[in-house]
Order: C-alpha cells, then sequence, then structure tokens
C-alpha cells in the first residue's frame, strides 16, 4: 500500500518536472554583450514562447545564426541529456522592434522594416555585441524564448 501511494507521489513528481522543463530552461551568460544587465557566469530563466509572443524591449533567447572564418564560434560539447541548463549555441539580446517596426540601424541584405513574425535584436553593451547589425533579423523559428529573471551567478 504504501509502495503504491510512493510510486503515485513519484510519477507525480517527475511529470511537473518534465511539463516545467518543456516550459522553462535556464541559460548560462557567456560575453559582456549584454552588460549591464547580465554579465558572464549569470544564469537567467528562460520561459519559452514563439516569436509572435516577444515584445520590443524584452531580453530573448535565440539560436545562434552559423558564422564562418574568423567570426566562427567554437562550439561547446552539448549538454547531458535531461539536462535542465541550456545555453550551447544560444544567444542573449534585447528585442529592438518586431514585425513591421522600423529599425535605425543597417542590417545587412535587408531593408529597414522587419519581416512580419522575424526581431530585430541588440545587445545591451552595442559596442561588444554580435547582434542583428551582424547577421540580421532573427527568423520566427529560431526563438526559444525571453528571460523572465536572473537567478544570478553559479
Amino acid at each position: 500500500m504504501i509502495f503504491v501511494a510512493v510510486a503515485a507521489l513519484v510519477a507525480a513528481l517527475v511529470s511537473v518536472l518534465w511539463a516545467l522543463r518543456r516550459r522553462y530552461l535556464v541559460v548560462t551568460v557567456r560575453g559582456y554583450s549584454m552588460r549591464p544587465s547580465y554579465l558572464p557566469g549569470d544564469r537567467v530563466l528562460v520561459r519559452r514562447v514563439v516569436a509572435a509572443k516577444v515584445r520590443r524591449g524584452q531580453a530573448v533567447v535565440f539560436e545562434a545564426p552559423g558564422r564562418t572564418g574568423e567570426a566562427a564560434v567554437a562550439q561547446a560539447a552539448p549538454p547531458p541529456p535531461g539536462s535542465f541548463v541550456v545555453d550551447v549555441g544560444l544567444l542573449i539580446k534585447r528585442a529592438v522592434a518586431t514585425g513591421g517596426d522600423r529599425v535605425d540601424f543597417p542590417v545587412p541584405g535587408a531593408g529597414p522594416v522587419v519581416p512580419a513574425g522575424h526581431l530585430a535584436v541588440r545587445g545591451d553593451n552595442a559596442d561588444e555585441s554580435f547582434d542583428s547589425r551582424d547577421f540580421g533579423y532573427v527568423p520566427p523559428e529560431r526563438v526559444v524564448g525571453v528571460v523572465i529573471r536572473r537567478l544570478g551567478a553559479p
């Protein structure tokens, strides 16, 4: 009888954790492009959302665009399966414009109006940021979610 109750409790706990993992993730900040908001080593809690839910001013997490040559980023080993912390190949930037908005900076290979569903992003520390000024608008399929809070350094 007790075994059945414990098994049911464990199953419920696993179900809740699985649901949380599908909805949230923790990302570790690397680099200074989001200084002073986030510093290297800070961990942030990210709520998974589709691009259409991102609003101007939010810190957005998205899959990094591919780069080659001198601008290539060394790929770290992927996190272990089931890990709650996922930050390999992700960028954190501020959403400065959404579909239909105009941007006040040149975007490579694109006009000054953000295409529907896309985002224009910039680092808070623009002088040290790799952002839409370098790689263009972020397509909706690359958006992972928005930062909902800083958790601090590990």
